[in-house]
């Protein structure tokens, strides 16, 4: 019985995502699996063998992002790769969402550090900031939230992203976005110039970033055409050495630590090939000792992970129970809206709820933050232009009379 038990344990798994940075550290849960058939390792080698195979029209992708026309997305599978949506596995390659959601690629927890750690994989320190999507077209330049929201809309040198440059030019980026320094951290690179690399690896996706940005220096310089400044976040390799040297040697304050494998196509959702850990974390996971400037995000109280952890679990639950309540509550009040009389509810209060949910000490930031500030910025424009068509309507109104009685002065 015992036996049977232990192999119910290790097989069955309710997301088929475990190691999500939404969730709290597998390797620090209470419930511990036996002998998974889908740990971390086994994953990465699976999406490395799917995705020489896969076949995506990704250039239908960037017209959609670039122009926002999606009547006529597909889902870019080619006709000849439909087996692979047939499949019924435990790995799959993702499709990217639609109207700008669900389009960056995210990472999971580091639970088990790979045997090639030093020589494929490479290292990038991410700073205190958002995360979003940056499409340059049109002559316009758009920070997109991961759920789709538009932050901002500012001209910039990018290619495609200000009236000077050609109207057909495009680039897609993978940000983070400081508001209080107004700068853009830049990720990865998805497209630039028209010229798509999503499906190119890692270290070429670097590489080329890196050499782009030596051509527009002026990406980096604040000015009327370029408001908002871009920075490219420098990578290292994954040794014990060089991630400490750059960690302890970083002069802005750290979120996390993404590491990226070398051979990876830009993938869309949460991926083993992109894992991720706090600076807090590394010494327990990696050995690597982390300066004490560079530990400001660590909780109060916090012992180590198995504790932190619980306590974790237990503000998450705790967040969803008051979630569920003010939901009822809305629900009891009718959900009429923002109209006439009405108050804010119904799919307001649990978009909102969605956006807000993800904030807090869950492991996340960089890796998978949710920016329940964009909704208070749709409000503003919504309500802006409320006030905006309501003096339209008297304006209207006031003409109207003003030429019955100017018609009835000449009768």
């Amino acid at each position: 019985m015992e036996e049977l038990t232990a192999a119910l344990a290790s097989s069955f798994e309710v997301s088929n995502d475990p190691n999500k940075t939404s969730a709290p550290h597998p390797r620090y849960s209470q419930y511990k699996q036996k002998a998974s058939k889908s740990d971390q390792e086994t994953r990465r080698k699976q999406l490395l063998e799917i995705q020489k195979n896969r076949r995506y029209d990704f250039m239908n992708l960037v017209r959609n992002l670039t122009d926002n026309d999606w009547s006529k997305s597909d889902g870019g599978l080619s006709k000849d790769n439909t087996q692979e949506e047939e499949m019924e596995t435990e790995t799959e390659l993702k499709k990217p969402g639609r109207f700008y959601k669900d389009q960056l690629m995210l990472s999971e927890w580091l639970v088990e550090v790979p045997n090639d750690f030093a020589s494929e994989w490479i290292t990038v320190l991410c700073p205190v900031a958002k995360r979003c999507l940056v499409v340059a077209s049109r002559s316009t330049t758009k920070a997109y939230t991961k759920s789709g929201y538009c932050i901002t809309s500012f001209p910039s040198h990018l290619p495609g992203g200000n009236r000077k440059g050609h109207y057909r030019d495009s680039t897609i980026l993978d940000c983070l976005y400081n508001e209080a320094t107004k700068t853009f951290y830049i990720l990865d690179l998805m497209c630039w110039n028209g010229h798509t690399v999503y499906d190119s690896e890692t270290e070429f996706r670097f590489y080329w970033l890196y050499e782009k940005l030596q051509e527009f220096p002026e990406l980096s310089q604040a000015s009327k055409i370029n408001p908002y400044i871009f920075v490219g976040l420098p990578s290292f390799r994954c040794t014990q050495e060089d991630i400490a040297s750059a960690v302890n040697a970083a002069t802005f304050e750290i979120d996390g630590v993404l590491f990226f494998h070398k051979r990876t196509h830009y993938t869309f959702g949460s991926t083993p090939l992109v894992v991720w850990l706090k600076p807090y974390m590394l010494e327990e996971i990696l050995g690597i000792a982390v300066s004490e400037g560079q530990k400001s995000h660590k909780p109060a109280g916090y012992t180590n992970y198995a504790n932190h952890m619980k306590q974790v679990e237990e503000d998450r639950l705790r967040f969803e129970k008051e979630k569920q309540m003010r939901l009822q509550s809305g629900a009891s009040r009718g959900g009429r809206g923002r109209g006439r009389g009405g108050s804010r509810g119904g799919k307001h209060q649990r978009n909102k709820a969605m956006d807000t949910s993800q904030h807090g000490e869950n492991g996340q930031g960089a890796g998978n933050n949710m920016e329940a500030s964009d909704l208070n910025i749709n409000h503003e424009v919504q309500r802006a232009t409320e006030i905006q068509f309501s003096s339209t309507q008297e304006s209207i109104e006031i003409s109207n009379v003003m030429e019955e009685h100017s018609l009835q002065a000449k009768s």
